[in-house]
């Protein structure tokens, strides 16, 4: 940055008056030169008046030598120009003596003291005023007794009135000349100052109109590169929109299709097949939602929600999706939550689940054998703001401490040679950091390789203020003094199963070791349930419960086994319940309520699972349905879904045909496609909204996701809004809903028919 400060011009007087004094010297002395040949050859003109050579040579020769020797000896000093006033009285008497006493003689004084002038020193005045002065009175004096030769005047002498007034006239001509050096040195000075201060301020003028002129064109490249910017970024959003759509448009046909297939019989290789189709086909969807999410991210357009949710549902929902998984890849897959939070927090809980899934898979797909480890800790609470902490552990391969800064770049791999094990977009944790960073908290991870990897973040929520759903409840006095065994060859659990046991007022005993476990049992078998889990080494949960029943124990034994587990089939009799791990702690303390307290011995019933799509739920929830779809296999998916639920929908292959249909039939519901050609769903739906027919209600059918798309089907007058790949189920929550909604409008409308009827 250029430093355009202006100085007070008067206070650099000192220092511009130093200079300036020396360019006067130097220039003076020049000037000097040429008036000092001048007085020379003067001398030698006179001289030939009255044949006063020798004078004229000699004196006016050492005049000149005298000046120059005194300059030449000191350079550096002033002296030689107080010789220089001595030199022009020299010549003064020396051309009025050439001219033997002419009067006019006199005036060189004058011309001597006005050259002095130019040195701008008043001081230079007074050798020469001295000098005259001395010379008037003395030759004079001479001169006037009779003294010959002298030529002071052509007068035999002077009186001594007029040689005074004479002196004091010359000396008042000394003065003038004297001050008026004098303040052509003060005040030359202060105009040079200003003049200087003149230059600087015209320079610091161009320089800023320089400045201002590089800004306009700074701020004009600014203004293009963030217009630029912008259709930069409009174009991008564009191009995922469409992408988006492209994408998901076949993916409702795959995922759909599979869907519909999986509701078919199919033996266990088909089965697998149709698995493994839909796996692939959720991936893609994630891969695809994880670039709109990041692209929303980067433009500041993802806004986090603040609704009531129930913390510990977010993280066992959570849990659920992962424990398949990890009953596949024979892993424990363990939670705790700290029992001093609130049930209940005001954020976004969508969000918070989707960091948590972000965090959990990647754990899981790094770990082969061992663990994965949520513990869920209250760190602070301000008033109603509650601070929470989120670490995921893992025993898994571990991440190498250079690779650690890549982990939260976009599109980056711990490992990206084309020989990596482990694939992914490299967005997840992006996107996780920026959500974190959303919710007022920071995300952070230590690793070591070959021994585990923690992730750990902190958000901010507010402590909620809805109650949660209603729960049984269980009365801790009644659990005081019974004792529990705890069986588990994974210390990480036992120490869970241990606080949540001891929160609940029981004694839990733990122990690792079947063998150890029946042992104690035989030993003192005054415990009143015992809770093993299934896979350990040597005896499993199996095993330990018929040595238990062999033994003629009658404890009760609760079994912790993984999803896919038949234990519980195959061995009816052994256990009290079995629970999939992890146990979900509310799920956990009413079972063992109910086998310490109910006597209930019976496993639990086995949940059935019917299929999703009935014949009959068109019976329960009836609907006059019109689908506007241009996409041919879309279509047939609609069709095909709505014909397994009992419906028979109309369609329509475009906007202009949904509009035409709408007005020959009365329609509960269209589900309505956004792009269309000859005419949109946004804008078939505005032309049916202001109509006077009956409304049905238009559920939005699309694969455009982005915020504004979905802003963009409400404003038309759309009531709600579908995403392809269609989730069969909230497409059954959509009509179920509808045909309520419907049919609670008919019979109100049928009771103000009666009341005016009766009137």
């Amino acid at each position: 940055m250029r430093n355009l400060s202006l100085s007070d011009p008067f206070d650099n007087i000192s220092h511009f008056g130093d200079a300036y004094l020396f360019n006067v010297k130097k220039r003076s002395d020049k000037l000097i030169n040429y008036f000092l040949i001048a007085f020379f050859i003067t001398g030698l003109f006179l001289a030939g008046f009255y044949d006063t050579w020798n004078i004229a040579i000699g004196v006016g020769g050492l005049t000149l030598l005298a000046y120059y020797s005194v300059k030449w000896a000191f350079p550096e000093s002033n002296l030689y120009q107080y010789v220089l006033s001595v030199c022009f009285g020299i010549f003064m008497a020396q051309f009025i003596y050439q001219m033997h006493g002419m009067f006019e003689m006199h005036f060189f004084a004058y011309i001597g003291s006005a050259i002095l002038i130019t040195y701008q020193n008043w001081r230079l005045q007074i050798p020469m005023m001295i000098f005259v002065v001395l010379h008037h009175m003395g030759l004079n004096y001479l001169q006037s007794v009779g003294y010959g030769g002298v030529y002071f005047t052509t007068f035999d002498y002077l009186e001594t009135q007029t040689i005074i007034f004479h002196i004091l006239l010359t000396a008042v001509i000394f003065f003038i000349c004297g001050l008026w050096g004098h303040h052509l040195r003060k005040y030359n000075g202060t105009q040079l100052a200003m003049l200087s201060y003149i230059e600087e301020k015209k320079q610091h003028q161009e320089v800023l109109e320089a400045l201002n002129n590089e800004l306009k064109i700074s701020n004009q490249v600014a203004v293009d590169a963030r217009q630029e910017a912008e259709r930069a970024a409009q174009a991008k959003s564009i191009f995922l929109a469409t992408m988006s759509h492209e994408i998901r448009t076949p993916m409702n046909g795959v995922i759909g299709m599979t869907s519909l297939l999986s509701e078919t019989s199919l033996n266990d290789e088909q089965r697998d097949y149709v698995n493994v189709i839909s796996t692939s086909g959720e991936a893609l969807l994630n891969v695809i939602n994880d670039i709109l999410d990041y692209s929303k991210i980067e433009s500041g357009h993802l806004d986090l929600e603040e609704q009531n949710f129930e913390l510990h549902k977010c993280i066992e929902d959570v849990i659920d999706l992962f424990t398949k998984r990890a009953a596949v890849q024979k892993l424990d897959l363990l939670y705790e939550i700290d029992h001093n939070l609130p049930e209940t927090l005001i954020g976004d809980g969508f969000r918070l689940r989707q960091i948590l899934i972000n965090l959990i898979s990647n754990a899981m797909k790094f770990t082969q054998k061992g663990e994965v480890h949520l513990c869920v800790e209250q760190v602070a609470v301000d008033e109603n703001v509650v601070s929470i902490l989120f670490e995921i552990r893992d025993t898994g391969i571990g991440i190498p401490e250079e690779k650690l800064s890549k982990l939260f770049k976009p599109f980056s791999q711990v490992d990206s040679s084309n020989t990596r094990k482990f694939g992914g977009t490299g967005l997840g944790l992006v996107i996780s950091e920026k959500l974190v960073n959303l919710m007022h908290g920071a995300i952070s991870v230590r690793s070591k390789l070959d021994e585990g990897t923690v992730f750990a973040f902190t958000i901010k929520a507010i402590a909620g203020t809805e109650a949660p759903q209603a729960t049984v409840f269980h009365d801790p006095a009644q659990n005081i003094g019974k004792k529990v065994l705890v069986v588990d060859d994974n210390h990480t659990n036992l120490r869970i199963l241990k606080g949540q046991l001891e929160l609940w007022n029981f004694l839990p005993t733990i122990c690792s070791n079947p063998g150890e476990a029946l042992e104690m049992l035989l030993s003192a078998a005054n415990y009143d349930l015992v809770i093993t889990d299934m896979q350990m080494p040597d005896m499993d949960g199996v095993e330990l419960a018929q040595k238990i029943k062999e033994n003629k124990i009658s404890t009760p034994v609760i079994l912790l086994s993984s999803v896919g587990d038949e234990s519980k089939h195959k061995y009816p009799d052994l256990f009290s319940a079995v629970l999939n791990k992890p146990a979900k702690t509310k799920q956990l303390r009413g079972v063992i309520h109910q086998t310490l307290h109910l006597q209930a011995t019976a496993n639990q019933p086995q949940e059935n699972h019917p299929a999703i799509l009935k014949a009959d739920f068109a019976i329960s929830y009836p609907l006059q349905i019109l689908i506007a779809e241009d996409h041919p296999i879309n279509l047939k998916l609609a069709m095909k879904i709505l014909h397994k639920l009992g419906y028979d929908p109309d369609f329509a292959n475009n906007g202009h045909q949904a509009v035409e249909m709408y007005t020959g039939k009365n329609y509960d519901l269209i589900l309505m496609d956004v792009l269309m050609p000859e005419m949109d769903g946004l804008e078939a739906t505005k032309i049916i909204r202001n109509s006077s027919g009956v409304q049905p209600k238009i559920i939005a059918m699309t694969a455009n996701v982005m915020s504004e798309d979905k802003n963009a089907c409400f404003v038309a007058g759309m009531d709600d809004y579908l995403s392809k790949p269609l989730h069969i189920g909230s497409l059954l929550q959509l009509l179920s809903g509808t045909s309520i909604e419907r049919i609670q409008n008919k019979s109100f409308d049928g009771l103000l028919d009666d009341q005016e009827n009766a009137v």
